[in-house]
C-alpha cells in the first residue's frame, strides 16, 4: 500500500495535507501512512483510488467536454453508444482504430455519458476491479488515439497483444517505457507491468453504470 500512495502522490502532485484533508483524517496520520507505520482503511483507501477529484485534470477534462460537443456527438446521441464485448473491442480498436463501429452491436442511449465524450460502453468481465466495477457492470470509454501523456491514476481499457484489461495505471518506477497495472482486487490480482509497446490501443474511463 505504500509504494501505491507514494505513487498516487507523486503522479498527481499533491501534498500529504492535501490528501488528508480530502479522507478526513489528520496530516500526522497521513504522514505514517506514507511512512508506512500506519495503514489507510479499506474504506479510505477505496474513496481515495475511486475519487472523483481528477486532482491536476480537471481543466483538461473540460476541455475535452467542449470539444467533443460537435456534430459527432449529436450523431452519437440519435444513435447511442456501441455496446462492445472484450474481444469485440480487441478486434475493432485495433482494425479500425476505434472509428467506427457498425449497426451489428448492441446501442444504448446515455446522454450524460455522450457529453463526457464516450465512443463506446463494454461491460466490466470478470471482478479484478471489484468493487469499483462489478462483474457485467457498463462501463463508458473515450478513445485516446495518440496518448502523449497519460493521467495516472486513472482507469483504462486497454487492447494489448494478448487481450484487452481495464486496469488503474501508474508509472512503473524502475521503467520509464513501462506501465504498472493496478486491479482493485488486489488481494486476488496482484499488481504486474505491461510495455508500453504491447499495448495496441489505450481508452480511459469516463463513467459507468452499476448493476442490482
Amino acid at each position: 500500500m505504500v509504494n501505491l500512495i507514494n505513487l498516487f502522490l507523486e503522479t498527481n502532485h499533491l501534498k500529504q495535507i492535501d490528501v488528508a484533508r480530502y479522507l478526513g483524517i489528520s496530516k500526522p496520520y497521513m504522514s505514517q501512512v506514507v511512512k508506512g507505520t500506519a495503514k489507510l482503511s479499506t474504506e479510505k483507501l477505496s474513496k481515495l483510488l475511486n475519487n472523483d477529484q481528477d486532482w491536476d485534470t480537471s481543466m483538461l477534462e473540460e476541455e475535452h467536454i467542449e470539444i467533443r460537443h460537435d456534430a459527432s456527438t449529436k450523431k452519437k446521441e440519435s444513435k447511442g453508444l456501441p455496446v462492445l464485448s472484450f474481444s469485440a473491442m480487441a478486434g475493432h480498436l485495433s482494425e479500425n482504430n476505434g472509428t467506427e463501429f457498425s449497426d451489428e452491436f448492441e446501442r444504448c442511449v446515455i446522454p450524460d455519458f455522450t457529453s463526457r465524450g464516450a465512443d463506446f460502453l463494454i461491460r466490466v468481465d470478470g471482478d479484478s476491479m471489484y468493487p469499483r466495477y462489478a462483474n457485467g457492470e457498463l462501463l463508458a470509454v473515450r478513445i485516446v488515439d495518440t496518448p502523449t501523456f497519460f493521467q495516472w491514476g486513472r482507469v483504462y481499457v486497454m487492447s494489448t497483444q494478448q487481450g484487452c484489461v481495464v486496469k488503474r495505471i501508474f508509472p512503473d518506477p524502475n521503467n520509464e517505457n513501462n506501465i504498472l497495472c493496478h486491479s482493485e482486487n488486489c488481494a486476488n490480482y496482484p499488481d504486474y507491468t505491461i510495455p508500453k509497446g504491447d499495448v495496441l490501443k489505450f481508452a480511459i474511463v469516463v463513467g459507468h453504470a452499476g448493476i442490482d
